[in-house]
């Protein structure tokens, strides 16, 4: 189940600001390529075949499966909306990498009773009023929304029900975003393969409720492909896999062989709690505070830190900005400077606190620090296909090149931010309205 843009739906810099999803956005010429990662992860095999027992012998609602789940066929995907049809590029990239990367046989099918998984839109309320908190969800059984309103909530198949995963639905809004859907798209498709869990402590997975990624990563990819060797199959327990995940993943993964195991700090439920609460946009902004404040504490304490006291950092200094202004700015730097240690320049996570202080560069007057940051991070918002990013950063650099007097150079990034906005943010909100607010602006500016 997705929450997608928990944290990455809003971003508190300038140009744009506040931002909701735009109702029925048109697809825009803008797309993000095709892309085929290096396969392999350079981390200790033992610690990644804990990471692929918590991924699939467990639920994101805590439930444990005694049993191995994946397909035991050939999986064919079907576009059962109209409006679907936009994604068939990004769906028929998807499948390809999943074929390519994790060599699973998927492809797109035109027979619906040939499919195993069918996509369906619906409105973003009919969402919400089934799972307040999901933009998107999968359904074991079911092929279309209807079948699955009309079963009653006690005849529905549990994941945990079954022998090995057969016919599923996946719901996605039809009323949000170009980015949203294709993020769903990819978390839902690669968590229906069978690793159905969500796992806060994961700093490099789709499969990570904080949403820092919304593409399939090089991980991902090799717990399917792991998933899927022949050795393995639906119905295996967890110690009779566990016996067989270090020769598999000596096998498929020749950068983690010998490598030794790192500490790491489990999942918290704690943690979170309070991380889910201060992103509730429902709660008290006084409530949300506190919780951000909590999940830092909590995050602080962990021992080794992790990514975590990063995301919780951002999102206190996101909720504390208008407040207190000097306080945001610290947690946004602490968090760049904890991102840098952990991952480098070249990461999502490090980009994301990047343009947090790229906008605190630009509203101080460090016009070039701005337009460096800038720089140093929009290759990683473009990796990582993150459309919202990727505009934020685009936003600061023209901002940036129009206070040093560029003004041709701040109109041509301009007209780049404004084009990943509009993927972004869809074609109606406020936040395109200020983009083309600010375009003007600066084709004002290059007249006079």
């Amino acid at each position: 189940m997705s929450v997608r843009g928990a944290l990455l739906a809003c971003l508190a810099v300038a140009g744009l600001a506040a931002c909701t999803a735009a109702p029925r956005p048109e697809i825009t010429s803008v797309r993000f390529g095709a892309v085929t990662l290096p396969s392999g992860v350079a981390r200790s095999n033992l610690d990644l075949a804990q990471d692929f027992l918590e991924l699939t012998f467990a639920l994101e609602s805590g439930e444990k499966l005694d049993h191995l789940l994946r397909y035991e066929e050939p999986v064919r995907v079907y576009l059962a909306s109209p409006a679907l049809a936009a994604y068939a590029p990004d769906l028929a990239d998807l499948t390809r990498r999943l074929r390519t990367e994790a060599g699973i046989d998927i492809a797109v099918t035109d027979d619906p009773e040939a499919a195993q998984i069918r996509l369906e839109m619906v409105p973003a309320e009919e969402i919400s009023r089934i799972f307040p908190t999901a933009a998107c969800f999968i359904v074991p059984g079911e092929t279309d929304w209807r079948g699955f309103l009309n079963r009653r909530s006690d005849a529905r198949l549990r994941w945990s029900d079954q022998e090995t995963l057969g016919k599923a639905a996946i719901f996605l809004p039809v009323d949000t975003t170009p980015q949203d859907v294709r993020d769903c798209l990819a978390e839902e498709i690669t968590q229906a393969l069978g690793p159905a869990n969500d796992l806060y402590r994961l700093p490099d997975s789709i499969w990570n409720d904080d949403n820092f990624h919304g593409m399939a990563t090089a991980f991902d990819m090799l717990m399917l492909r792991v998933l899927y060797q022949p050795e393995l199959r639906s119905g295996m327990s967890r110690e009779e896999v566990a016996r067989l995940l270090p020769r598999l993943l000596d096998r498929e993964n020749p950068k983690g062989r010998g490598l030794p195991r790192q500490p790491r700090q489990p999942e918290s439920k704690a943690w979170a709690r309070a991380i889910e609460a201060a992103l509730s946009r429902d709660a008290p902004r006084s409530k949300r505070v506190s919780s951000a404040t909590l999940a830092t504490e909590i995050a602080a304490e962990m021992r080794p830190v992790d990514h975590r006291l990063g995301v919780a950092l951002l999102t206190l200094g996101r909720l504390s900005l208008r407040r207190d202004p000097a306080a945001a700015a610290d947690e946004f730097t602490q968090a760049y400077a904890l991102f840098m240690r952990q991952f480098g320049p070249d990461d999502v996570r490090t980009a994301q606190a990047g343009v947090h202080l790229a906008a605190l560069a630009l509203g101080t007057g460090q016009y070039r620090l701005a337009i460096e940051l800038a720089d140093r991070h929009i290759p990683a918002a473009q990796a990582g296909q993150n459309a919202v990013l990727l505009a934020g950063l685009l936003s600061m650099k023209a901002e940036a090149l129009a206070a040093l007097g560029d003004t041709q150079a701040a109109q041509a990034t301009r007209l780049d931010s404004l084009r990943w906005a509009r993927y972004g943010f869809g074609d109606t909100d406020g936040a395109l309205a200020r983009e083309q607010a600010q375009l003007a602006a600066l084709l004002r500016l290059e007249k006079k």
